[in-house]
């Protein structure tokens, strides 16, 4: 069952990641970089104040998976999560009219005023659809989590490309996307219907609030090490060449999908399976999702950093040669950020939330001194490349912060099989990126005959050394078995009524 959910999950969310690529490319080619920039920009001016509606989520999630009352857990976190959004709406929208009337403060245009307010509303829809998702993710029902949000992301990529297209640019984009959003409420309120009708619980509130005090300062830190970069891009620099970051993210942050499918399936399974003290399964499902990860994902983050150059400036057009060097960086930042994603879930799963906040604190400290230095004109002003390589430090960072602690704290076991496999990829791959000056001579499109070449000769390698082995592509066939998947779909479709977990 795990595999289907992990399907659904990845599945899904691959579906709205390679939509959204496609979308972004024809956005970023018609629109150009100064329309990418400032809707980046309105996003996390809005984003940043985000910690507000993310205090309660996490131990949603975790009452629920530890088994207390459905019904009481959702109508004690409607109305925690209700009252957090009210409060954030009214400071975010209390200091955007500060900043304009009070402060005087001087935004670029009338243009990304519009995009922050427009931004708010998608904001606050978006925090009414993850209600619906938390839940049902806290329950295992992930077909019910991901179709509200699957057919709104569906919805919006899809009709972005006919707005930008017919000629309308960044307000347009973003009035799609608040359109999109109101269209998908009645889906979401539907669902919530199955839920049971409990009572607010007063000592479930105590609980939510003794995690709270923990995530608060969590969520904190990481809305500021989210959002901020992009804001102190844009104070540094401009909004065009936020839009540079965000075109190259746009494509190599595709990686992070798996990062959230990891963290919204490993969370609940590692609460219930910590509780149980049976950490020999915990290990396991690590072990082989980082097999599957190295094995079969990271290759392919490899050969898009060998022929990143002209395979981005294909698909954007010459006006993005500066994304290209952000896009290579951020293959490899955004792929080794979901390394230490089940380690982060391990100390969650632990209820360490304290020792999240230990975390978080030393990777702010890191982020500030890294930003600043690649970021500031007193010191590299490297602009799109230097957010790029300061989200690469970051993801190091964390990586090692969460493994180290989860080690320290949990019965977490390594693999140096894994290890051996990640040298070894790297390695062919660093020997093919230095061939490529000569085979680059074959042709403008010598990128498109590199992709065929590399895979062969890298999983040639990796079965003759025994890194690849019969037992991994089944397991990626089971993985990826679409008729068991579909009959699961269908077996949860069919609840009409939620009281248990799945």
């Amino acid at each position: 069952m795990l595999k289907r959910r992990f399907f659904v999950q990845f599945g899904s969310s691959l579906v709205i990641n390679v939509i959204g690529m496609l979308a972004g490319i024809v956005v970023a080619r018609v629109g150009g970089p100064e329309v990418v920039g400032v809707i980046a920009y309105g996003t996390a001016y809005v984003s940043i104040w985000g910690f507000m509606t993310g205090l309660f989520g996490s131990g949603h999630i975790k009452l629920i998976s530890e088994g207390q009352n459905l019904g009481n857990c959702v109508k004690t976190y409607a109305w925690l999560q209700g009252g957090s959004l009210v409060v954030y709406f009214l400071v975010v929208a209390g200091w955007f009219l500060t900043q304009k009337y009070i402060l005087h403060y001087p935004f670029e245009s009338t243009e990304q005023q519009i995009i922050i307010i427009l931004a708010l509303f998608v904001y606050v829809i978006g925090v009414i659809i993850q209600f619906n998702s938390l839940t049902f993710t806290a329950t295992m029902h992930q077909v019910k989590s991901n179709f509200p949000d699957l057919m709104r992301q569906l919805l919006y990529h899809t009709g972005r490309i006919i707005v930008v297209l017919i000629g309308f640019k960044a307000i347009g984009l973003s009035s799609w996307s608040l359109f999109t959003g109101i269209i998908v409420l009645p889906f979401v309120f539907r669902q919530l219907r199955q839920l049971p009708v409990g009572m607010f619980d007063k000592e479930l509130l105590k609980k939510h609030i003794s995690f709270a005090i923990p995530i608060f300062l969590i969520v904190v830190i990481t809305t500021l090490l989210g959002y901020s970069d992009k804001l102190m891009l844009s104070y540094f620099s401009n909004t065009t060449e936020l839009g540079y970051y965000s075109a190259a993210y746009s494509i190599g942050g595709m990686f992070l999908l798996l990062s959230s499918v990891i963290g919204t399936i490993f969370f609940p399974l590692f609460s219930s399976l910590i509780a149980k003290n049976d950490w020999e399964t915990v290990n396991k499902k690590i072990i082989t999702f980082q097999e599957i990860a190295i094995l079969f994902i990271f290759p392919f983050a490899c050969l898009m950093a060998i022929i990143g150059g002209p395979f981005l400036v294909t698909l954007l057009g010459t006006r993005y040669e500066r994304s290209v060097i952000p896009f290579v960086i951020l293959l490899f930042s955004t792929f080794f950020s979901i390394v230490g994603m089940p380690y982060g879930n391990v100390i969650s799963g632990m209820g360490r939330f304290y020792l999240g906040v230990w975390v978080n604190i030393i990777a702010l400290v890191i982020f500030f001194i890294s930003i600043t230095f690649f970021l500031s004109p007193r010191f590299l002003h490297l602009g799109a490349t230097g957010l790029a390589f300061n989200t690469l430090v970051m993801a190091i960072v964390n990586n090692l912060l969460y493994f180290f602690f989860a080690r320290k704290y949990g019965k977490i076991t390594f693999s140096s099989t894994n290890g051996l496999r990640y040298v070894f990829i790297l390695f062919i791959s660093v020997i093919i990126f230095f061939l490529v000056r000569y085979i680059s001579t074959w042709g403008s499109f010598w990128w498109i005959i590199m992709i065929p070449c590399y895979l062969i000769l890298m999983y040639g390698l990796l079965i003759v050394t025994g890194l690849l082995k019969h037992h991994h592509w089944m397991l990626l066939m089971a993985v990826l078995n679409v008729k068991k998947t579909t009959s699961y779909i269908k077996e949860e479709l069919k609840i009409k009524k939620v009281d248990h977990l799945q």
